[in-house]
């Protein structure tokens, strides 16, 4: 009784909402726990996606565990987090999940862990990264006490270098500190960082879901680093980010996180309230200068606007207070500076470890080769030849292979699919099953170039229970859907891809079913279409606030509810005001909310809405048993938003 007054009079005086600070409280406790349960040891020796052997657990943090895993066509290594299972429970949480590792895939710093490949396997979100030897940089300072200027100033620098490159591309890391810090050591004996787990903190913001889906309700991070407009719930910057890594600064020079209390509550308190207590003062006089004082002052500033500007600015604060300090003239490398000078250090974890760790070049030039041995193998053409034939046969291999209408079997792995022509339906056999309990599948190429949106639909068998699924010339799974039943057709609308995609047919085993069914009479057609942009109707994914669909005052917007767990959100462009909002949706059960969280049935509502406030549509009935076939899934819903005459 004592703790629940402490926090709510901790709230009310804040202005924070309990219920977010409770969360966080709770979530900080759990976080510390790193025992591995048998349910993550049972992750060992499995083959993921066809692709990555799990060889061992290697660690475990707030967001789940790290494997040690190995390409099996490559025989290089990689990292796997495994996030936890309940996240993948949440359908909000999966989109985010899908958005957030994509952009993150796009970090190529050299200061960066790289993510190379994510999806879904046993249930569960999973990440592939870079593997890097070493410790982070928490356990660092615990065994080695508090870091010098003169080792840990380059450390920063480094980091900084990280931040600038993900804030350009509008990623924001939302908590950062030392455990999120990877330190190895270069062959001449210099600590290397390495910043991991950009964007993940933003898939525990459990606030978002199920009320608003945006950003400014969700609280994440550490509250030993978390900055004051994180704690209030605001919306955050990269501003947010250069406050933690002041903070981290501060727990690496001394030892001690900038503020401490006895329970989360007490610490998250202090970010808000607390005059920051000279980093120096925390140690013998003398051992930290009063310039790296008032850079840490800086970035741990209340207000955003006090804080450095940029990560570079940052960095080029910290060169400086280096160059000064450390008194050997050499400066650090800034920001802007940092990634041609950090690609000449050669790390102890690239020897011998080099040829063996799996990079993003080996990824590139694996999917390159696979997409020139589906060509090679369509033609059926060799490279034994020379001179005008060799060129002749190189044209045949990099062309696209001719496409069909029907099946050409064999097609039931990705390299051997069949092409086929977008709007041109082709037909197929669902026939001899491959194994006593594996079924039969066909996979199918549509070469397209640039951005596109794609509809895939798949008539079945009358006897078969077919799952249609979608992936990116890469591999990578789109979408996966298994919606209807024995005999029924199964959508895939308005997908966003870029560039060629392939489709996958295969049987949906159902409970209880012994073995897979063999159809060598009934034929089944798949259809791949490419939509084009309109306005007017849905683009998938749209179940992220940044991915929702524009709503501007009286044009109708609409899409499908085609998936138990398919989220849709609508998005409000027009001025701030009461919008009257009208939603329609004849023959499939919706619940709609708005900024309010109120679950509401289709009809008409007046609702406040500001400029990019979102509405969620989502199913009724989403809790159906999976061996019951969803109804109205070819029927769209309407969001129509008007503003209200007053």
């Amino acid at each position: 009784m004592q703790r629940a007054s402490a926090l709510e009079m901790a709230a009310r005086r804040e202005g924070v909402d309990e219920a977010k600070l409770a969360e966080l409280s709770a979530s900080w406790s759990g976080a510390h726990d790193r025992r591995l349960s048998l349910s993550n040891q049972a992750w060992l020796g499995k083959v993921v996606d066809g692709r990555y052997r799990v060889i061992e657990a290697v660690g475990r943090g707030g967001m789940g565990v790290v494997y040690k895993v190995e390409h099996l066509r490559m025989g290089k290594i990689a990292a796997m987090k495994v996030l936890h299972a309940e996240l993948a429970g949440d359908p909000g949480v999966v989109q985010r999940f899908e958005q957030e590792a994509a952009a993150v895939s796009r970090l190529n710093h050299p200061n960066t862990v790289q993510v190379f490949d994510f999806g879904t396997a046993q249930g569960q979100l999973y990440l592939i990264m870079e593997y890097v030897r070493g410790q982070d940089l928490g356990r660092v300072v615990d065994r080695d006490g508090p870091l010098p200027w003169a080792r840990a100033a380059p450390l920063f620098t480094q980091m900084c270098g990280a931040l600038a490159e993900a804030h350009e591309l509008g990623i924001v890391h939302r908590d950062l500190k030392p455990e999120n810090v990877l330190v190895t050591r270069t062959t001449g004996g210099r600590d290397y960082a390495k910043v991991l787990d950009f964007g993940l903190a933003k898939l525990g913001g459990r606030d978002a879901a199920p009320t608003v889906a945006t950003d400014r309700t969700e609280i994440v991070g550490t509250p030993y680093f978390m900055s004051p407009e994180q704690i209030r719930g605001d919306d955050v910057d990269a501003r947010s980010d250069l406050y933690s890594l002041g903070a981290l600064m501060y727990k690496v020079l001394t030892g001690e996180p900038p503020f401490a209390a006895k329970t989360a509550v007490g610490v998250l308190t202090k970010h808000l309230t607390a005059e920051l207590e000279l980093p120096s003062a925390r140690l013998a006089e003398g051992t930290i200068d009063t310039r790296v004082d008032e850079i840490i002052l800086q970035a741990m500033a209340k207000d955003p606007g006090q804080r450095f500007g940029s990560a570079q600015a940052m960095a080029e604060a910290i060169d400086h207070a280096y160059a000064e300090l450390v008194g050997d003239g050499t400066p650090l490398p800034s920001a802007a500076r940092a990634l041609g000078m950090i690609r000449r250090f050669k790390t102890e974890d690239d020897e011998p470890l080099s040829e063996l760790r799996l990079r993003r070049s080996d990824i590139d030039a694996f999917e390159r080769g696979l997409r020139l041995r589906r060509r090679l193998l369509a033609t059926g053409s060799t490279l034994g030849l020379v001179g005008a034939a060799a060129t002749t046969a190189w044209w045949f291999i990099l062309r696209e292979p001719p496409t069909s209408r029907h099946e050409l079997e064999p097609n039931d792995e990705v390299g051997d699919a069949t092409a086929i022509a977008p709007g041109a339906d082709a037909s197929a056999l669902l026939g001899r099953r491959h194994s006593p309990t594996e079924p039969d599948r066909d996979f199918y190429r549509v070469s397209l170039s640039g951005d596109h949106l794609v509809t895939v639909v798949a008539s079945a068998p009358p006897n078969v229970d077919i799952a249609l699924t979608l992936r990116d010339d890469a591999g990578k799974v789109l979408a996966s859907i298994n919606e209807g039943g024995v005999g029924d057709p199964e959508w895939i609308r308005r997908r966003r891809v870029a560039g060629a995609v392939t489709v996958e047919v295969g049987e949906h085993m159902q409970p209880g079913q012994r073995w897979p069914t063999e159809n060598v009479s009934d034929p089944y057609t798949v259809l791949v279409t490419d939509d084009g942009f309109d306005a007017s109707w849905e683009s998938e994914p749209n179940g992220a606030a940044t991915d929702a669909t524009p709503a501007v005052p009286g044009a109708p917007v609409k899409g499908w509810l085609d998936g138990r767990d398919d989220v849709d959100l609508v998005r409000w462009d027009g001025a701030a005001g009461t919008v009257t909002v009208e939603v329609v949706a004849d023959g499939v059960p919706v619940v709609w909310r708005g900024p309010d969280g109120v679950a509401r049935s289709p009809g008409r509502a007046e609702l406040a809405l500001r400029p990019g406030d979102a509405i969620r549509l989502e199913r009724a009935d989403r809790e159906r048993p999976r061996d019951q076939a969803l109804p109205g899934v070819d029927a769209p819903w309407t969001v129509t938003m008007t503003i209200t005459p007053r």
